[in-house]
């Protein structure tokens, strides 16, 4: 199936699933909630969460489908994080106002911590065996964590360093991590082996890295309506990114590296990872 078919029909599943978890109430939270949440998005985590589901054989709906909707929930709670003032300062998320523009700073922290919350509490309605939830609960956190997610944007935000090994380790925590994570639990929920979990582990890396070193690229090159959010505010705030170190000619060489390395990984392991293949370009060569 052509990749941009495949993701249509995987983000149908993902968006129903989605409205069945977070269904329309008439409080400020959850309104808050589902603002974020159903402000569009390529829905790319739990898609590769699918996915990898899928290749390594899992064929119940009930056991993925918590876990990959829960990646969506906490994705959106660091996006509603990172707009605030006191981080990235993003007046306009998706082509609209950030969620702090539209509901106030203290209920967009209280959004993203219910997100964050719920989505990890979504993790345990899986009805894959217990000890595969209880390790996908571990790893997330793990990711998420001091030394995951929550690193990279500390490092982001208040790094001194500016050479591009630290460059790579922001990288690596703020967005390869859980990119890696999303293609590894799918694996995991479908009872793959420790060996395969590992090899697919090493390729989101590689995917998440070419990922990112991408979305620096496009943050200089790319229209407010292409990206959805303001341009240009990395380098009008002097912050450390690939195009800064190497300039963007070879940025996007270090970008198609990335992936093309990643795609080794998934074409050693078999034909039935060849979706992760080409997700996987798609990350490196897309305008928003």
């Amino acid at each position: 199936m052509e990749i941009v078919a495949l993701m249509a029909q995987k983000r149908r599943v993902i968006e129903a699933a989605l409205f069945d978890y977070l269904p329309d109430r008439e409080n400020l939270l959850n309104q808050a909630m589902r603002y974020s949440l159903f402000a569009g998005g390529k829905r790319l985590r739990p898609i590769l969460a699918l996915v990898s589901y899928e290749a390594a054989g899992g064929k119940e709906d009930e056991q993925i489908l918590p876990v990959a909707c829960a990646l969506e929930y906490v994705h959106t709670f660091t996006l509603i994080h990172d707009d605030l003032p006191a981080m990235d300062d993003d007046d306009f998320r998706r082509g609209k106002p950030s969620n702090h523009k539209a509901f106030g700073e203290g209920m967009a922290v209280l959004a993203g911590d219910a997100l964050m919350i719920d989505g990890m509490g979504l993790v345990t309605q899986s009805t894959a065996p217990p000890h595969f939830v209880q390790r996908a609960l571990q790893e997330f956190a793990r990711t998420l964590g001091a030394e995951g997610v929550t690193k990279g944007q500390a490092d982001d935000l208040y790094g001194e360093r500016r050479d591009p090994r630290f460059l790579r380790k922001i990288h690596l925590r703020k967005t390869a991590l859980f990119i890696a994570f999303s293609i590894r639990v799918g694996a995991l929920i479908a009872g793959s082996n420790d060996r395969l979990l590992d090899r697919l582990f090493w390729a989101g890396v590689l995917a998440g890295m070419g990922f990112q070193v991408c979305d620096d690229i496009l943050d200089e090159t790319s229209s407010r309506e292409e990206l959805g959010k303001t341009p240009g505010k990395d380098s009008d705030a002097s912050k450390l990114t690939y195009p800064s170190v190497y300039g963007l000619k070879r940025s996007q060489r270090i970008a198609a590296s990335y992936a093309d390395r990643a795609t080794k990984i998934f074409q050693s392991i078999g034909e039935d990872w060849n979706p992760l293949i080409a997700l996987t370009r798609y990350l490196v060569k897309r305008r928003k």
